[in-house]
C-alpha cells in the first residue's frame, strides 16, 4: 500500500515529501470531514484519491459541486502533506 494511502506523506525515491490533495465533504454545522472522494464518497480517508496536482483536484471538486449544487460549499480540496 502506498504511503499516501496510509495517511503518511508521499515521497519520491530521494525521500523528499510531496504535496498531495484530497477532495473532502464537510458537515454543514461543525465543518468536520464527513467523507472523502474516491470516485464515489467514502468515510474511510485511506480510500480517498490522492491527487498530486492542485489543478486536477480543483477540476474533480468542480465536477462534484456541479453534480450536487446544494452541497457545493461543503466540497473542498485539501492539502494532506506539505512539500519539503
Amino acid at each position: 500500500m502506498s504511503s499516501s494511502l496510509r495517511g503518511e506523506p508521499a515521497t519520491f525515491e530521494g525521500g523528499a515529501a510531496v504535496t498531495i490533495y484530497q477532495i473532502t465533504l464537510r458537515d454543514r454545522e461543525t465543518r468536520t470531514v464527513l467523507g472523502y472522494y474516491n470516485g464515489a464518497w467514502t468515510t474511510d480517508r485511506h480510500r480517498a484519491i490522492a491527487l498530486p496536482k492542485r489543478e486536477v483536484a480543483d477540476d474533480h471538486a468542480a465536477r462534484m459541486r456541479d453534480l450536487c449544487p446544494r452541497n457545493a460549499e461543503l466540497i473542498n480540496v485539501e492539502e494532506i502533506a506539505a512539500a519539503d
